[in-house]
């Protein structure tokens, strides 16, 4: 639209370099906002929230307790030591604590979301559709995961004589950031099937189960179910194979190195089929 003179009436789109810098910016404040929000309604309920921590801790210390008389009757695992499979444990659990601190919201999508049609909601906002799903509340019970796996890994390294080099240090935090994207990968995968079936059931539920397999050396199940957890739901790059580069053999590492884009691959394509989901969601009417 032009006037008289030949002027545009309607500003000319910023398209800018620097626009498009300040944009991640201004989307991690937005989200930032959330984590604010949601810390001041959990700790306005501070027993619940010390209750959930507290029940959470001890499940963990129940299974730790379990792995601890399991090897109290053997000495080795399939060749793995005591303090090896309990490294491993430990490490299962800290990118299993930063999947749960942002990805409680993946579980109950369909219902929440689509069944309710709360997802109208998220689509009206100039913010990305999956950052308000994943961080609109938080898991807080995964701080518990993130102390007790680096206390654990810490205690069995200690007992196994482990020496981290500057490699070691820098990889740590990498594998379990890489391992955290693999479970956020499987289970948007999952939650985006909602877009097309309604999930009343849940498909998470029976596949977070899964995950217990991945604390345990993969060497010592059956070769088919190596292979689901290898090439179907990748859950041996959440612990076992990252978690072999510190205490395992020289086989193992450079399967360990392939965790980060095992991590990348498997997030990029649930997001893939997130984002052909979200564009043919319709709204409920209600």
């Amino acid at each position: 639209m032009h006037d008289r003179s030949g002027d545009n009436i309607l500003p000319r789109r910023d398209t800018s370099w620097g626009r498009r810098l300040r944009e991640p910016r201004r989307q991690g404040a937005i989200i930032a906002a959330y984590f604010a929000q949601f810390l001041k309604s959990r700790m306005s309920y501070r027993v619940d929230f010390v209750i959930d921590l507290t029940a959470n801790l001890f499940s963990l210390g129940v299974q730790l307790t379990v792995l601890t008389v399991l090897f109290g009757k053997i000495d080795a695992l399939r060749g793995w030591s005591y303090e090896q499979v309990l490294f491993i444990y430990g490490f299962s659990l800290l990118p299993l604590g930063l999947f749960n601190l942002v990805g409680v919201n993946l579980y109950n999508f369909s219902e929440q979301y689509i069944i309710e049609g709360n997802f109208d909601r998220v689509l009206l906002r100039p913010v990305n559709s999956l950052a308000q799903v994943m961080f609109s509340s938080f898991g807080i019970n995964g701080l518990n995961e993130l102390v007790l796996g680096s206390a654990v890994m810490i205690y069995a390294g200690g007992r196994y004589g482990l020496s981290f080099s500057a490699v070691d240090i820098m990889l740590l935090p990498v594998f379990a950031v890489s391992a955290a994207l693999i479970f956020a990968g499987v289970f948007l995968g999952l939650t985006s099937v909602s877009f097309w079936f309604e999930d009343r059931m849940g498909l998470a539920p029976p596949v977070y189960n899964v995950i217990r397999f991945s604390r345990y050396p993969l060497t010592i199940f059956h070769p088919l179910v190596r292979a689901l957890l290898t090439f179907v739901l990748p859950f041996a790059w959440v612990a076992f194979y990252p978690a072999a580069w510190f205490i395992g053999g020289e086989e193992f590492r450079l399967l360990a190195l392939l965790t980060p884009l095992v991590g990348i691959l498997t997030f990029t394509l649930a997001y893939v089929v997130w984002t052909r989901g979200s564009r043919r969601y319709t709204s409920t009417g209600s």
